[in-house]
């Protein structure tokens, strides 16, 4: 909390009600397969570069064929992430960086900062906050919310709500919401 009111997140006359830092639980649900499928993608592209160096080039023909293919291996495994991030680097930034959000409930607001990072990424005045709903939660109190904004405010769905999920005490988040009014 220190450091948020150190670097002008938060005045030190506002009243902090509610701090959840997810951390691994924020990422999106199928992370955890994307990962063991990039894993496997990985142990295909070290067996392909072992079998390229193995045994060790003794000819200049050798060192020539071993670089060429290492290169285009290279190049060929670049341009498959290229291709997956192109239309899509915005999209993975914010999964590489959900780990580390920290959501804040004040007397005045809701922010969302990192720890890194000297503006919050997004703060929603209580002005436009009309209340919170509790999602499912399980038995140790984490779960899912819903920030309630009021009628027509551009930050929220739809219906007026942003939802978050995965929060490690989602109650008291949508009791700090309640309190905002």
């Amino acid at each position: 909390m220190r450091d948020l009111i150190l670097s002008g997140a938060i005045e030190s006359v506002e009243t902090v009600r509610y701090v959840a830092r997810p951390g691994l639980r924020a990422l999106p649900a199928g992370t955890g397969i994307a990962i063991a499928f990039a894993g496997v993608q990985l142990l295909l592209f070290s067996f392909f570069l072992w079998a390229i160096w193995w045994p060790l080039p003794t000819q200049v023909k050798g060192w020539i064929f071993s670089v060429t293919l290492t290169l285009g291996l290279f190049g060929l495994a670049g341009g498959m992430v290229w291709l997956l991030l192109r239309g899509n680097l915005p999209l993975a930034i914010g999964v590489a960086r959900s780990p580390f959000i920290r959501l804040t409930v004040t007397d005045r607001r809701v922010i969302w900062s990192l720890p890194w990072a000297h503006e919050p990424l997004m703060e929603i005045g209580c002005d436009r906050i009309r209340g919170g709903v509790l999602g499912a939660v399980d038995g140790r109190g984490r779960g899912n919310a819903a920030i309630l904004l009021v009628r027509g405010d551009y930050a929220g769905d739809a219906d007026g709500y942003i939802h978050i999920d995965r929060l490690p005490d989602a109650a008291g988040f949508v009791e700090a919401l309640r309190r905002l009014q």
